[in-house]
C-alpha cells in the first residue's frame, strides 16, 4: 500500500485481503478519494448484525462459517458526488452525502446500522462547507463542539426550568451559559458531560435515530421529569467535588503524563465531540487520558507537499528522552508540528548527528 502510486496499485494491494480489520480511506493528488469497509468479513449463512454481535451456539454447523468475502464484495465508494469521505469509527453506510453506498445491497450481518453524534459531527462539518482550507481542516479536527448537546439542551435546559428545583434552575442558568465546547476554559460541560453518563442512550430519546434523517437523529427527551431528575442528581455530585456547578472542564480534565499536567480539551466521543480523548478518573475528581487522539496528520497534496502531524504522549519512551511529552504543549494548544520531509529540512533541526565508519 505505501510503494503505490496510483489508485490502481493500491487496490491491487487492498485485494490481497492482508487486513483482518480497519476501515481504509485513499487519496492522491489526482484527486481521487475511496473508502473501503475493509477485513476479512466471514461469510454468513443467516442471521443478522445484532445476532452475531450475541452468544452463538457452537454445537451447530449451521454458525460454523469457512470462507470469507472477497474484495469485491465490500462495502466502497471511488469519487463520490459529494466530493468527501469520512469515517468516525461509523459504519461505510454514512461515509458520504448523500448516501452512496446502499446498505439494503450488502448481507444485514456485514455492519451495523447506526451513525452515532460524533459520526454526524464529522459529516456535518464537511457537508456544510463547499471549500475547505488546510487551515479550515485542522481546525475541524481539533473541534470541540458537542454535537449532542446541540440536539438535546433545547429540550433538556426548558424541562429543568419546567420541572426542577433550586438545584435544577441553577443547573439551567450554567447550561444556557455554555459555549457547548469541551475546551479548557469551557463551562458547563462538566455538568453536562455527568448527566449524559448517567443516561440510558437506548431509552433516553422521543425520537431514535432512523436512516431517513441521519444528521438530526435521536432527538427530544423521552421522559422529562426523569432527565431533569438525572440532571439534579449529577449537579449534585459536582458541587460537593468540585464546589461549583460551572467549574471549567480544564481543571478537571487534564492532559497529564510523566512530569506535564495541562488543562485538557476534547473529551468522549459519544458526546458528539469530533476530537475525541478518553479520560479515566484519578484522585480529586480529576481525569486523566488514556486513550483517544494519539497520531494525527494533515496532509495536502500541494506542490510542495504540506504536512503537519502529532503525536500526543510523544516519539519515545525511553527514560529520560525530552521527546517523551514534549508535543503535549502543543496537543493542549491545538496544534500541530511540521513534518520534514526533505533533506534541508531535516539538517536544519537535526539534533543530533552520528558518523560511522
Amino acid at each position: 500500500m505505501a510503494r503505490s502510486q496510483n489508485l490502481a496499485e493500491f487496490e491491487k494491494a487492498l485485494k490481497r485481503l492482508q487486513l483482518p480489520m480497519f476501515t481504509v480511506m485513499y487519496a492522491d493528488r489526482e484527486g481521487h478519494i475511496m473508502h473501503l469497509f475493509n477485513g476479512q468479513v466471514p461469510v454468513r449463512e443467516q442471521g443478522d448484525w445484532k445476532y452475531w454481535r450475541g452468544q452463538i451456539p457452537g454445537n451447530t454447523s449451521k454458525t460454523l462459517w469457512t470462507k470469507t468475502h472477497p474484495y469485491e464484495d465490500l462495502p466502497r465508494i471511488i469519487d463520490p458526488d459529494s466530493g468527501w469521505l469520512q469515517n468516525a469509527n461509523d459504519p461505510p453506510w454514512t461515509t458520504t452525502f448523500p448516501a452512496t453506498i446502499k446498505a439494503d445491497k450488502y448481507p444485514s450481518y456485514m455492519a451495523p446500522r447506526f451513525m452515532d453524534f460524533r459520526a454526524q459531527s464529522s459529516a456535518s462539518m464537511l457537508a456544510e462547507d463547499e471549500k475547505i482550507t488546510f487551515d479550515e481542516m485542522v481546525e475541524y479536527k481539533h473541534s470541540t463542539n458537542m454535537e449532542f448537546a446541540e440536539r438535546i439542551l433545547d429540550d433538556l435546559i426548558p424541562s429543568a426550568r419546567k420541572y426542577g428545583g433550586e438545584l435544577g434552575q441553577q443547573s439551567a442558568t450554567v447550561l444556557e451559559k455554555w459555549d457547548r465546547q469541551a475546551n479548557a476554559d469551557s463551562r458547563g460541560a462538566v455538568l453536562f458531560a455527568y448527566w449524559a453518563r448517567e443516561l440510558d442512550f437506548d431509552e433516553a430519546f422521543s425520537k431514535p435515530w432512523t436512516k431517513d434523517s441521519p444528521l438530526t437523529t435521536p432527538d427530544g427527551l423521552a421522559n422529562p421529569k426523569s432527565a431533569v431528575a438525572l440532571l439534579e442528581a449529577a449537579a449534585t455530585k459536582v458541587q460537593k467535588v468540585y464546589g461549583k456547578l460551572d467549574v471549567a472542564w480544564g481543571e478537571v480534565f487534564r492532559l497529564k503524563h510523566r512530569n506535564v499536567n495541562l488543562p485538557g480539551n476534547g473529551g468522549d466521543g459519544d458526546l458528539g465531540i469530533f476530537r475525541v480523548v478518553n479520560f479515566a478518573p484519578e484522585e480529586n475528581g480529576r481525569f486523566q487520558p488514556v486513550a483517544g487522539d494519539s497520531y494525527v496528520a494533515a496532509i495536502e497534496f500541494s506542490q510542495p507537499v504540506q504536512a503537519m502531524a502529532l503525536m500526543s504522549y510523544g516519539n519515545s519512551s525511553q527514560p529520560g528522552s525530552p521527546h517523551s511529552v514534549d508535543q503535549l504543549e502543543l496537543f493542549a494548544q491545538k496544534q500541530l508540528r511540521p513534518v520534514w520531509r526533505i533533506r534541508k529540512d531535516i539538517e536544519a533541526n537535526l539534533e543530533s548527528r552520528k558518523g560511522f565508519p
